[in-house]
């Protein structure tokens, strides 16, 4: 698989992309210092960003079955650019615009698990598309060491943001100067539908109508539901990893930009490392059902543990060693599970429609840990356990297509 060029270029734009994320993520809080409660206002931004993708994932999963992944491909980079120069002024009101902007063009890592299901061989699709959460995993190292090393460059005292933020625009053109290489590989496409594209909008803001189109996925593909509705609790998790920064930035720890960024750093580098070892050598070879669940149960006694890390940082360490070796490995199964249920005429819209819900279960949880943090920084812990042992429960019950 990576003797193939396509796939490596696809996996290089999104390791980019992840990284230009991550990168801003030790810097962050910056945006919020001085204000009341820090953590309630970067979980507003953070459910800002990740609410619009309800609306913006379906039209670019439906533009790209329309016109192919690469013009969507292309739009995503350079929306991305724009959206990061609003940060440039370091300002509490830009910051909010960033979330609203870059939320808009987010639809990058659904076009490119697309892209990898469109060039892969069906039986290699679970294994390309799981090699995805791999490189966003490496991104979730390389972001941190950028900005690590920018701030180990010594900037000015209170220019710190601004060069970060500056580097990070670097890496933007880039991605777009990498996107430009990126090959059309949709096979068919259409003419573009402006009325499709209306309709689509329409339908993007109607939750029923949402789950209905899945369910008609689903007659024709059976397995996608249960397969969405595990990938839902999974979204309803992951709030801890953009939770992380406040908790650890504002809690017992009180760990700075640079600890940051150490942190996310070693995180990243195993779970990238466990992702890849899984996908490519384990993935054929162990029970995916038992693996899903195994590292779902584990997952829950992870997350009872950071909620009682206190200010030990070895006990943090510790946790997040285990959860990169095993509850790291979910989201690639579902999305290699996924991939081998789409077909290609209409993939782009399937992985447009279930980033749409897991943007819906994103913004749930945002709200949800957000508000729990007012009343304890460790209470949303409790509530990323509970999401996560609902998964195990489900995974157990459920039928699923491995």
């Amino acid at each position: 698989m990576f003797s193939n060029p396509r796939l490596l270029l696809i996996y290089a734009i999104v390791l980019l992309d992840v990284i230009l994320g991550s990168a801003l993520g030790p810097v962050l809080p910056q945006f919020v210092q001085g204000l009341s409660q820090p953590q309630l206002w970067l979980t507003l931004g953070t459910a800002l960003f990740l609410g619009i993708q309800l609306v913006a994932a379906p039209l670019l999963g439906t533009l790209s079955d329309q016109v192919g992944r690469r013009p969507v491909v292309l739009v995503s980079a350079v929306g991305t650019l724009v959206a990061n120069l609003f940060l440039l002024p370091v300002r509490t009101v830009l910051f909010f615009v960033n979330r609203l902007s870059d939320g808009f063009t987010n639809g990058l890592y659904s076009l490119m698990r697309s892209a990898v299901a469109d060039v892969s061989e069906p039986s290699e699709v679970v294994k390309t598309t799981g090699l995805v959460s791999t490189f966003q995993s490496l991104g979730g190292v390389l972001g941190p060491l950028v900005a690590s090393a920018v701030l180990w460059l010594g900037p000015p005292k209170g220019q710190q943001t601004r060069w970060v933020i500056v580097a990070v625009l670097g890496l933007s053109v880039l991605n777009i100067g990498l996107s430009f290489f990126f090959k059309e590989t949709a096979k068919e496409t259409k003419a573009f539908d402006t009325g499709q594209l209306r309709q689509e909008l329409k339908r993007s803001l109607n939750i029923r109508q949402l789950w209905q189109r899945l369910q008609d996925f689903d007659r024709a593909r059976p397995g996608l539901t249960p397969i969405t509705l595990l990938t839902l609790l999974l979204t309803l998790n992951q709030g801890y990893l953009n939770y992380f920064i406040p908790y650890v930035g504002l809690g017992q720890l009180k760990l700075d930009a640079t600890q940051i960024s150490y942190f996310f750093a070693f995180f990243g580098g195993l779970c990238a490392l466990s992702n890849f070892l899984y996908f490519k050598y384990l993935v054929d070879r162990l029970n995916k059902r038992w693996v899903l669940i195994g590292a779902a149960w584990i997952g829950v006694a992870l997350h009872l543990t950071y909620a009682n890390v206190h200010s030990s940082l070895p006990l943090l360490y510790i946790a997040a060693a285990a959860d990169a070796l095993s509850a790291s490995l979910i989201a690639g199964l579902l999305n290699g599970l996924l991939a081998q249920l789409s077909d290609e005429k209409s993939r782009g819209e399937l992985f447009g429609l279930t980033q749409a819900l897991a943007g819906l279960a994103s913004l749930v949880t945002t709200l949800a840990y957000g508000g729990l943090s007012l009343i304890a920084l460790n209470a949303p812990f409790y509530w990323f356990a509970a999401c996560m042992a609902a998964l195990a429960i489900l995974a157990m019950r459920l039928r699923l297509p491995v």
